[in-house]
């Protein structure tokens, strides 16, 4: 017997074994010598099956890896209760899924299916992960299960299917973006290779700011100027944005020169070194450059002493609590606090009109048409903030109203401001607002609250 179990355990090759070995194999008492058993290539149909059901669990999920066990087996192994019993045989089935479909009419290659479609929807996540993982980059990968992968909540199993696997079409993505399912998907979407502009015009529209970092960090994504020229607009309030901007592979004409008004110095060098911007363009850079020099930001930026920092932020509060009176209030933002003292000047002396908004959006002055809004509006610029940034074509209009400006003025802000997408802004009915006073009311009401209780 000691023999017998030594060729057994031969680590190198399988030494051949007769049926009746095997029988008392698995017979044993020992786990180790079932285990092994459990592993080999030769061992009978039958008695993996009959070792699926055995009590120890590294030895079912010897049976779950090995590929010579019986589908049958593997079916009854997609309900054992040991979770990495099921990875184990998670990664055996995924691996033999390519060309697999839901109609199979081949017996065994339908129970294949079944296991694997059981699998990718375990209530283990490490379980969906394993499948995940495995499938990611086949592409006769079997469609419906990457589906559901691609669908699933927890990102660590959504994630590398969304990234990599081309089974999914533009129009899967594109659906899957719309409903925002999963933590991250959006990210991983935008990471794969050769995203196309409908797909990049999706992203760029969404909320999500990791998303969008990552669609400009990802050099193969195609994004249209219209749409990088958004992106640009709203880059200010978003830093992480700043880096993959300046150095993506083509930018519209006059990117350069409004990059140049508020990212890094250091990136400003980046821009002046790139050898796609033609002599115009790099001049209106330095011009830019030259400006912000004058006054002192850069100069500004680098005081990093925490009793400058303090000082500063007295006086801040100092000023909010003088207003605190009124109905308006001292932006927290230093960057902005010079536009919201420029619009507080003018609406002083009566010269804050729609025709000052309508100059600072051609401009491209995003900080002073914010600041603009927040004093006509008489809302406190938290609040103004909070509307903008959730992109709402009624909340980007009912602002507008509350401003007092025209209503033709807010198809411009909704775009310009609130980064609304053209064919979702709400157009005035002639001269009037397209939304009755009551709904405008509501929808600051809302956003005012939202703001107070994020600044709680």
């Amino acid at each position: 017997m000691k023999g017998f179990l030594q060729r057994v355990f031969t680590k190198r090759r399988e030494t051949p074994i007769t049926y009746d070995e095997a029988k008392e194999m698995a017979a044993s008492p020992d786990a180790n010598v079932r285990g092994v058993l459990a592993q080999r290539h030769d061992t009978k149909p039958e008695i993996l099956y009959y070792l699926a059901t055995d009590t120890d669990s590294a030895v079912r999920r010897h049976i779950a890896a090995n590929h010579a066990t019986p589908v049958q087996a593997d079916v009854l192994l997609t309900d054992d209760k040991d979770d990495s019993v099921r990875g184990s045989l998670a990664e055996k089935i995924a691996n033999l899924s390519a060309g697999l479909t839901p109609n199979e009419t081949d017996k065994l290659r339908r129970m294949t299916y079944e296991a694997l479609d059981k699998l990718a929807r375990d209530q283990a996540v490490h379980v969906r992960q394993v499948i995940s993982e495995t499938l990611k980059d086949i592409a006769n990968a079997p469609q419906p299960v990457i589906q559901q992968l691609a669908r699933d909540t927890e990102s660590v199993v959504c994630g590398p299917v969304l990234q990599y696997s081309p089974v999914l079409t533009e129009n899967d993505l594109l659906e899957i973006i719309e409903s925002s399912v999963g933590r991250g998907s959006l990210s991983f979407i935008s990471r794969r290779r050769n995203v196309g502009e409908k797909l990049a015009d999706a992203i760029a529209a969404s909320s999500d700011k990791d998303a969008i970092s990552h669609l400009l960090g990802n050099k193969s994504a195609q994004i249209r100027e219209e749409t990088l020229d958004q992106l640009i607009d709203r880059a200010p309030d978003y830093p992480e944005w700043h880096e993959p901007l300046v150095e993506r592979p083509q930018l519209p004409p006059t990117a350069a020169g409004k990059l140049a008004r508020f990212v890094a110095e250091n990136l400003i060098s980046v821009l002046e070194r790139r050898k796609d911007i033609k002599q115009d363009q790099l001049d209106a850079v330095r011009e830019v450059v030259n400006r912000r020099i004058a006054s002192g930001e850069f100069d500004k930026r680098d005081e990093t002493s925490v009793e400058t920092r303090k000082a500063k932020q007295k006086e801040r509060e100092k000023k909010a609590a003088g207003n605190a009176g009124g109905t308006e209030t001292a932006p927290a933002d230093e960057e902005e606090e010079s536009s919201y003292e420029k619009a507080l000047a003018l609406h002083a002396k009566g010269k804050l009109t729609d025709q000052e908004v309508s100059k600072a959006l051609a401009a491209n002055d995003i900080k002073f048409a914010r600041a603009a809004l927040a004093v006509l509006a008489g809302i406190p610029p938290e609040a103004v903030s909070k509307v903008l940034n959730t992109h709402s074509a009624k909340g980007v209009v009912s602002l507008t109203w509350k401003a007092g400006l025209p209503a033709e003025l807010a198809v411009k802000i909704q775009v310009k401001l609130g980064h609304v997408p053209p064919g979702q802004t709400l157009n005035p009915r002639g001269n009037e607002y397209p939304l009755s006073e009551e709904d405008m009311k509501w929808q600051l009401e809302f956003f005012t609250g939202m703001a107070t209780v994020g600044l709680r």
